[in-house]
């Protein structure tokens, strides 16, 4: 069930619990943040059937970026935090993402794939928790967006890769259903 939902039901109650912090998201922080992310794609120029990429450690953020895609009609690519600056690269090439997020937790390989232009197509690249080099500030550019739903909210969905036991890994894309 969508966040919303439970939002409007219950919005003080956790929607997740960060086992490393303790940290309580409650639903409807969760739903609001998930407005102003949505928000800020269109602000970014992203339209249903586009991509984004996110290069996370285990992060409150996540879920936001997640509902976000899922209500701006986005696919979203989840890429394992084990992974090269070149494999990472290439899964963000390969699903188009246009809008590329990692968390400062990461900073190694985020830092190599901005200083070596790993990918050219990603328009802007957001960092949470911290400052890295090349990469906008994830909670500034979330500040001051409505937490209203963007006025053409239609379904988006993952874009899950494979291991690449094969050769290289090979994204698994849905037809959205709108």
């Amino acid at each position: 069930m969508h966040p919303y939902i439970h939002a409007r039901k219950t919005p003080g109650k956790a929607a997740y619990i960060m086992a490393a912090t303790g940290e309580i998201v409650t639903y409807k922080e969760l739903d609001e943040r998930s407005n102003q992310i949505a928000h800020l794609f269109r602000a970014s120029g992203l339209k249903a059937g586009d991509s984004i990429a996110i290069f996370m450690d285990n992060n409150r953020s996540y879920f936001e970026i997640c509902w976000a895609a899922q209500r701006a009609g986005l696919y979203y690519a989840a890429i394992s935090s084990r992974l090269t600056a070149s494999e990472v690269a290439y899964i963000v090439a390969d699903c188009g993402a246009k809008l590329f997020f990692t968390s400062k937790a990461l900073e190694p390989v985020a830092a190599e794939l901005a200083a070596g232009n790993h990918m050219p197509k990603v328009e802007r690249r957001f960092a949470v928790d911290g400052a890295i080099a090349g990469y906008e500030s994830y909670e500034m550019a979330r500040e001051g967006l409505p937490v209203t739903p963007i006025s053409d909210q239609t379904a988006g969905t993952d874009m899950l890769y494979s291991s690449g036991t094969t050769g290289r890994p090979k994204g698994i894309k849905h037809p959205l259903t709108g």
